[in-house]
C-alpha cells in the first residue's frame, strides 16, 4: 500500500500503518503540553492511543475473519488517524452474510469492553475499584469532571496511569460500538441497515436508500464537526459521503453488467492489420478514424496480437512510419466468447487495462469490444 508501512501479517492478512498515523503521537504531545502533563503521563497517553488502535485493529479483524467464512478475501488492513480500513475484495451478496460481516466488528468491541472491565476487577481492589467504577459512571475522560468529585477526597487516590486509562479504554470501546452502529452507509451500521433492507427490496434499491441516508448523516457529521471543532468527525463525514456515493454507483453498475453478454455490445465491423504492414497505416487510422486499438493477424490470417493506442503514439513520436507493425504489437490479446457475461468483459477492460478484446463464436472471430464501446453501452443502458 503506497504511503504506508507494513507492520506484520496475521491470519494471512497484511496490516499497514498509514504515514499520517504519526499525527496521533503529535496530537498526544499537544494534549500533554496543553494539560501540563509530565513525561510519564504523556507516555501513558501515547500508550492509550496505541491500545485504542489495537482495539480498532481487532475490530477490523472481526470483519475480515467473518468475511473469510463466506469466501471473501481481505486484501489488507490499513490503520489511519481516523480509524481502520479492512479492504475486502467484495461484500457478501446474501443479506444475512453481509449482516453478520458488518456486525462482527462492533461485537468485537463489545467483547473487548467486557474483558477490559473484568481486567479492572482483577487488578483493582477496595477504594481503587470504587474509583474505577466511578470513572466509568461519570464518563471522566481527559480531565472531564463528574457530578460527585468528593470521591477523590474520600479515597485519597488520584487516578493516573492504568487506573485512569483502563476505564477510559472500556468507555472508548463502548463508544466505538455506538458510533459504528450509526446507520451511515457504508459504516457498519449502514451496512447492517442495507442488509436488512435487502431482505425486502433487493440489493440495488436497498443500497440506494442506505446511501441516501448515509450521505445525509455524513453532512450532519461535517456540520457538527466544524461547529464543535471536531475535525476528525468532519473528515469521517467527508469519507462517508464520498464512499456512500461511490459504492451506490458500483452496486448499480454491477447489477447492470450482469444483465448482458459480450454479444450485446460487440462491434462486428473492425479494421484488421497484418504484422508486415507499416506503422504509417495505424497512425493514419488513429488520426482520421474512431478506432483506437487494432487486432493484428499473421500472413495466414491467424490472430497474433493487438496494437493499442499507446504503441501507435510511441511510433508517431519516433517518426517510425516505415517500421513493421510486428515491432509494436502486443501478443497478449484478450479473447472472450460472445456468450461471456459482461461482468467478465468489464473486468478485463477496466481492471486489467486491456484496450481491445476479440470476440469469438465457437472459435470463430466475430467482433471486437473496446473501452470506448463499453462506456458508451453502459451510458445508453442507464449507468
Amino acid at each position: 500500500m503506497r504511503g504506508s508501512l507494513k507492520l506484520f501479517t496475521w491470519f494471512g492478512i497484511p496490516v499497514f500503518l498509514h504515514w499520517s498515523f504519526g499525527l496521533i503521537f503529535v496530537y498526544a504531545l499537544w494534549i500533554g503540553y496543553s494539560n501540563n502533563l509530565d513525561a510519564l503521563n504523556t507516555l501513558w497517553l501515547m500508550g492509550y492511543f496505541v491500545a485504542l488502535f489495537g482495539c480498532v485493529l481487532l475490530h477490523e479483524y472481526g470483519h475480515a475473519l467473518t468475511a473469510r467464512r463466506y469466501g471473501v478475501r481481505t486484501q489488507d488492513i490499513i490503520l489511519t488517524p481516523i480509524g481502520g480500513i479492512a479492504r475486502l475484495e467484495r461484500m457478501p451478496e446474501k443479506p444475512v452474510q453481509e449482516f453478520l460481516v458488518a456486525i462482527a466488528g462492533p461485537m468485537v468491541n463489545v467483547v473487548l469492553a467486557a474483558l477490559l472491565f473484568f481486567l479492572g476487577k482483577l487488578l483493582f481492589e477496595g477504594d481503587r475499584w470504587v474509583l474505577f467504577n466511578w470513572m466509568l459512571e461519570q464518563n471522566m475522560i481527559f480531565g472531564g469532571e463528574g457530578e460527585d468529585m468528593n470521591i477523590l477526597e474520600e479515597t485519597g487516590i488520584t487516578p493516573s496511569g492504568l487506573l485512569y486509562y483502563l476505564p477510559v479504554l472500556v468507555l472508548t470501546n463502548i463508544a466505538l460500538v455506538v458510533f459504528n452502529l450509526i446507520p451511515a452507509f457504508p459504516m457498519d451500521g449502514g451496512r447492517i441497515f442495507r442488509a436488512l433492507l435487502a431482505m425486502r427490496m433487493g440489493r440495488v434499491r436497498a443500497t440506494q436508500v442506505a446511501a441516501w441516508m448515509g450521505q445525509g448523516i455524513a453532512v450532519l457529521f461535517v456540520v457538527v464537526g466544524l461547529w464543535k471543532n471536531a475535525f476528525s468527525l468532519a473528515l469521517i463525514g467527508i469519507f462517508v459521503f464520498t464512499t456512500a456515493r461511490a459504492e451506490n454507483n458500483m452496486v448499480r453498475l454491477d447489477a447492470l453488467v450482469r444483465r448482458f453478454k459480450a454479444r450485446d455490445l460487440m462491434r462486428p465491423q473492425f479494421t484488421r492489420l497484418s504484422v508486415n504492414d507499416w506503422m504509417q497505416t495505424p497512425i493514419a487510422l488513429l488520426q482520421k478514424g474512431l478506432e483506437r486499438h487494432f487486432l493484428v493477424f499473421d500472413l495466414q490470417d491467424h490472430l497474433v496480437g493487438v496494437l493499442e493506442e499507446p504503441q501507435i503514439v510511441e511510433a508517431m513520436k519516433k517518426r517510425d512510419l516505415s517500421a513493421e507493425i510486428e515491432r509494436y504489437v502486443k501478443h497478449d490479446v484478450g479473447v472472450v466468447s460472445q456468450d461471456e457475461g459482461l461482468e467478465y468483459v468489464f473486468h478485463l477492460l477496466q481492471q486489467r487495462g486491456t484496450g481491445l478484446l476479440a470476440v469469438t463464436d465457437q472459435g470463430v472471430l466475430v467482433g471486437v469490444i473496446d473501452q470506448a464501446g463499453l462506456q458508451n453501452f453502459l451510458r445508453l443502458n442507464g449507468r
